[in-house]
């Protein structure tokens, strides 16, 4: 069974189912999500707890300092990092990527896998501190969790499904961590990707996804690698409702291969993620001067086409006066979940658990023909749909329509884009655009904190 906003169960047989701590201010130290309860959530499961404990020790090595300050040189040194925001926003971005290089690191062990939720804001549970991990204009809309595997071994994703389900589930096999390899609009090469619409589960939601380097050959859910080497999943759980949606509960098992080896010690994971961040940190700053800052200040190109199932996406960047706003009217395609998301100008979001940097077609209110305009601007402009830049007037936009169906165009997808004076706003906008008080601003990030946090809870 499908339905567009969700994944659903039947309640028969198996079917196949469509369904650094620096944040606030730029520069300050705000407080994080709230602490998560006692209880356990599915994504702080001991896999999860146990990987981010080695993360803060490992950040805190002389390796990765060492690195992160290679880093902060490389992002003075970048045009970038020659402007106001640049500069501002060069240890907050750097850190942010040292954590995500580390992340991966820990993650890689593929003797003893697992689902390493990461590209996450800061979160306080269970006795940890975790700071925020992402780059490459991370999606706040979903919950990103990794898995390695060793193509020489065998392995099982054991899953079950919490309903409200995500809007999509999607596996993504890459060939190897983003930004390691050569230059592409991906970041990377896609080797094969399995979505909900796709898995095959039983009636309480249930499913098993086999790993391994053999072809299917009858088996319902299976993802197969190359025939050598270690590659990673990366597993979307797409929320277009924060409010509601739960994510998928999670197990990786190794269930055959050869002898395991013993576990890298610590001094192995930092050199490991000073290597890696050594590799990812320039890889992005090239990619986002190639494919994004090549393009004049906002300006939206046209959308185009992603692999694997992956939707749509269009991207670009701003700079704004503090008396100017970039107004965007968007088609959604019917994609079940049309979002747009800003980032400071290295590609690390802006703070979104409490603030508006990034907003969806359900987070956001449509046009009457069912296209959306949304306005960026450095100062709130009272207009509901604001996508706001953390009190910065530049930054990178990224536009992702997802979960689309058959025969949607991407040279339709954007309608317009234009700056205009906030003087002027209310006439360049359609004339049932919704607007807020600064009461009922501070009432919408209260409700987006509050669903965020659910991701720890539930």
């Amino acid at each position: 069974m499908v339905q567009a906003k969700g994944i659903v169960t039947a309640a028969a047989g198996a079917l196949a189912l469509g369904m650094a701590g620096l944040v606030g201010g730029v520069g300050q130290a705000a407080a994080p999500v709230p602490a998560a309860q006692d209880a356990a959530s599915t994504l702080a499961i001991p896999y999860q707890l146990e990987s981010e404990r080695k993360v803060l020790r490992v950040l805190e090595s002389a390796p990765m300092r060492a690195e992160i300050a290679r880093v902060e040189a490389l992002y003075a040194a970048d045009p970038q990092g020659k402007t106001a925001v640049g500069k501002a926003t060069i240890r907050r971005a750097a850190h942010s990527i040292a954590v995500a290089a580390t992340q991966y690191a820990v993650g890689e062990d593929t003797d003893r896998p697992g689902a390493f939720w990461t590209v996450n804001a800061p979160h306080d549970w269970f006795g940890l501190k975790v700071p925020r991990s992402g780059y490459g204009i991370d999606n706040p809309d979903n919950v990103y969790r990794n898995i390695m595997v060793d193509a020489a071994a065998r392995y099982e994703i054991h899953g079950r499904i919490k309903q409200p389900a995500p809007a999509e589930l999607h596996f993504e096999m890459r060939d190897a961590i983003p930004g390691t390899t050569v230059m592409a609009a991906e970041g990377g090469k896609q080797l094969s990707t399995l979505r909900s619409d796709q898995i095959v589960m039983d009636s309480e939601g249930r499913f098993t996804i086999t790993v391994d380097n053999q072809p299917a050959n009858g088996r319902t859910n299976h993802l197969q690698t190359p025939e050598q080497g270690k590659y990673l999943i990366i597993v979307r759980d797409l929320f277009t409702d924060w409010a509601t949606q739960n994510p998928v509960a999670l197990d990786v098992r190794r269930v055959g291969g050869p002898p395991v080896a013993p576990p890298p010690d610590e001094a192995a994971l930092a050199r490991r993620a000073a290597e890696l961040l050594a590799k990812i940190a320039p890889f992005w700053v090239q990619y986002d001067n190639t494919f994004i800052y090549s393009r004049p200040a906002n300006t939206l190109g046209q959308a185009r086409v992603r692999p694997g199932g992956r939707g749509m996406s269009g991207s670009g960047h701003f700079a704004l006066k503090p008396d100017e706003a970039w107004v965007i009217t968007l088609d959604p395609l019917g994609a079940v979940s049309l979002g747009v998301q800003l980032s400071d100008p290295w590609g690390v979001a802006y703070e979104y658990a409490a603030r508006t940097s990034s907003l969806n077609s359900r987070q956001a209110r449509p046009n009457a023909d069912g296209t959306y305009t949304l306005v960026v601007s450095q100062r709130d402009p009272g207009v509901y749909n604001w996508l706001d830049p953390e009190n910065q007037p530049a930054g990178m936009l990224a536009i992702r329509w997802q979960s689309l169906p058959a025969g949607a165009r991407p040279e339709n997808a954007i309608r317009e884009g234009k700056v205009v004076p906030l003087a002027k706003l209310k006439q360049a906008l359609p004339q049932e655009t919704v607007f807020v008080t600064p009461a009922q601003r501070k009432s919408q990030q209260a409700e987006r904190l509050a669903s965020y946090q659910r991701r720890l809870t539930q």
